[in-house]
């Protein structure tokens, strides 16, 4: 009986080996036509976003050319909203050149989401050949389509924390920054700062207007977003990763009275930014219960854009008295930007 047993599960094996194919596939080609249509993709899937980050990054940095008395304190949150167009929240799939090998689930629905674009069911299918016999066999496997996020007015939001210190000579340094946050698998931080300096101060006569305050400032900062992509390829150490660093250098005129200011600059900003899919990834193919690799990826993506311009900006602020503001300003460059800024001051009166 146990013999019988043993040559019954033998022949089971032998069965199952004879049903699953060896395949054979061109590792090292397929690798590349991937890691093309991965950049395709992924070029329209982020480009709007890089195009604009930058911008967004300077659109709430200031509201008065006026600076703290020396050693006052300005704590506040800041945030902006830098519009984009309907255009640049989706792309078309058919007017991207992928290769042959990459194509749709759902042919008649082209339209995929950009990062701004929100989510979506859509998949890309991929297909691979094997070349083990006298004819080739295609092999597919569905990837689903990335999600994007979605705003108000299709714009890209930035937020931070503020601390601004006064100085003698009427200098002001100032650090804007977001500690790492984590909310559905996105991880996020920024950190930056800058300086202002009132120049006005070196040609003004004791009879002129000192309501009137003229200022040069500087600014640098760093972003950083992160999140795992989910139905993604089999691997490890899989990460989607957006990094930016932004310069800026203003020109600022503001009239300041106690109860409100107005302010208007003009300045050049400009922007590196990086997107980079990290980690290995592995195409598998089952084949008769044996699970055969057609290539694998590493670390197989990272576009990196440079971006700069000239940004104008006018705002008002409502001042309460020495103790706090509240500003309002609007921001043109390639794309315009609404921005806010409520600020307290510590030790900053007469």
């Amino acid at each position: 009986m146990k013999k019988k047993i043993l040559l019954i599960i033998g022949l089971g094996v032998f069965i199952g080996s004879a049903n699953s194919q060896l395949l054979s596939f061109d590792n090292e080609a397929i690798s590349k036509d991937f890691v093309y249509n991965l950049n395709i993709y992924a070029d329209g899937f982020i480009g709007p976003f890089m195009g604009n980050y930058s911008a967004s990054q300077v659109a709430s940095n200031h509201i008065t050319a006026k600076t703290l008395k020396p050693f006052a304190i300005g704590i506040g949150i800041s945030g902006s909203a830098t519009m984009v167009s309907n255009a640049e929240t989706e792309f078309n799939f058919n007017d991207k050149p992928f290769s042959n090998k990459m194509k749709l689930s759902n042919p008649t629905k082209p339209i995929l989401p950009s990062i701004l674009g929100g989510n979506t069911t859509a998949e890309l299918v991929y297909n691979v050949e094997d070349n083990s016999g006298i004819y080739t066999y295609p092999y597919e496997q569905n990837i689903s389509a990335l999600d994007g996020f979605t705003s108000p007015n299709n714009s890209i939001p930035a937020a931070a924390l503020n601390v601004n210190v006064g100085l003698p000579l009427k200098t002001e340094v100032y650090v804007r920054a977001l500690p790492k946050i984590v909310t559905d698998g996105l991880e996020t931080y920024l950190i930056g700062g800058g300086v202002k300096h009132v120049v006005s101060q070196y040609f003004q006569e004791d009879s002129d207007d000192k309501h009137l305050n003229i200022a040069i400032a500087g600014f640098v900062g760093q972003s950083r977003f992160s999140f795992a992509p989910e139905k993604f390829l089999e691997g490890e150490g899989q990460e989607i990763v957006f990094t930016d660093n932004t310069q800026s250098a203003e020109l600022i005129a503001s009239y300041d009275k106690k109860l409100f200011s107005v302010f208007g600059l003009v300045g050049f900003y400009s922007g590196s930014s990086e997107f980079a899919i990290n980690g290995t990834y592995r195409y598998e193919v089952n084949e008769g219960g044996l699970i055969q690799e057609a290539f694998e990826a590493k670390d197989p993506l990272n576009i990196k854009r440079d971006v700069s311009g000239i940004q104008t900006q006018f705002g008002a602020s409502v001042n309460f008295s020495h103790f706090g503001s509240f500003a309002l300003s609007y921001a043109m460059a390639e794309n315009n930007s609404l921005a806010f800024n409520l600020r307290f001051y510590i030790n900053n009166g007469e």
